[in-house]
């Protein structure tokens, strides 16, 4: 397979932009190192570096940049130099990973117009999907299911696939949960199916639900850290829970929720949330949920710092008050 010279990728799912980018290098017949960055951090020496830099000793490098779209609106006309000729040894990514409005993808300012841009427009070096949509749940339990030999009675492919988020990380979690517990069965019932999904209404807009309502959040922490976040890591599951219910609320205040499938009651709770919050809250959403990650990985917050910020920033953004180390928070 001959390779792009770089490629771009658009899409709200993180998972699916991961897949993408794993299965072209798979595709391309020689073996590339992964070298990932992010763009709400410091892209500095040693992405150009990497970008750049390239050495037949050290073998084939796939430079990923993830959440590009948070970069620096001067980054893109940098990276023009970067991507000018074909450099066999880097094949560089760039995952755009905001949220879609009417449109579809919302590039980053100075983008579009980059002659580079262009050039992956019309050589077919965007990928772009929307994320999933209930159409490709029929697909996607085909596959599952015929990679682990198998076979759904009538009627529970459709039950399963009405009720998986429509979100590939959590889908892939919840499939992998039915297959453990199918134990040596090879057939998943409509009983089976039953006991799957449905976890949209569950868990983050619970706790964001509290904070809007002005509720103590303490149960709802320990409910989420007790049932399914326990261990260190608990935190960045956490914030996918929030970034997914941001996601959800933001196409709905969109107008955009055609394939939302909730219960009515929930559906209603969480438009009267996205229209109280409006865009300018839903933004906060994103930002305090990225920050708190970043935290994390930068090394200057710990988990439970992170945590207690995230908290701290959640009640601002629902116009409450709280207290974060002693202190009153705003």
């Amino acid at each position: 397979m001959e390779r792009p010279g770089f490629t771009f990728l658009a899409c709200p799912d993180p998972e699916i932009v991961r897949e993408r980018i794993d299965r072209l290098i798979g595709e391309a017949g020689v073996p590339f190192e992964k070298v990932v960055f992010w763009g709400d951090e410091e892209l500095g020496p040693p992405f150009w570096s990497a970008l750049t830099v390239g050495s037949l000793f050290s073998g084939s490098r796939a430079v990923v940049l993830r959440r590009a779209e948070a970069c620096p609106a001067e980054l893109w006309p940098k990276l023009a130099s970067a991507l000018r000729g074909f450099n066999p040894a880097v094949w560089p990514f760039f995952c755009l990973e905001g949220p879609f409005d009417r449109k579809g993808p919302k590039l980053p300012k100075g983008l579009a117009e980059q002659p580079y841009f262009k050039v992956a427009e019309k050589r077919g070096w965007l990928f772009v999907s929307a994320g999933l949509s209930p159409r490709d749940m029929g697909p996607l339990l085909a596959d599952w299911a015929a990679g682990r030999g198998l076979d759904f009675e009538p009627g529970a492919a459709e039950r399963l696939a009405a009720a998986l988020p429509l979100d590939l990380a959590r889908a892939d979690n919840e499939l992998a949960r039915l297959e453990l517990s199918l134990g040596d069965r090879t057939t998943v019932t409509v009983a089976d199916a039953a006991g799957f999904g449905r976890h949209e209404e569950l868990d983050g807009f619970a706790f964001l639900d509290a904070l809007a309502g002005g509720r103590d959040p303490a149960a709802v922490w320990r409910e989420i850290f007790d049932k399914q976040l326990a261990g260190e890591e608990m935190v960045f599951p956490l914030i996918g829970l929030l970034l997914y219910e941001a996601r959800t609320m933001w196409r709905i205040a969109s107008g955009d929720d055609g394939d939302v499938r909730l219960p009515p009651s929930i559906l209603q709770k969480k438009r009267a949330m996205a229209r109280r919050l409006g865009a300018s809250g839903l933004a906060r959403l994103f930002e305090a949920a990225f920050a708190a990650e970043a935290g994390i990985k930068s090394g200057s917050r710990r988990t439970d710092q992170a945590m207690e910020y995230l908290t701290a920033e959640l009640f601002r953004v629902f116009g409450g008050q709280t207290r974060a180390g002693g202190r009153s928070s705003p």
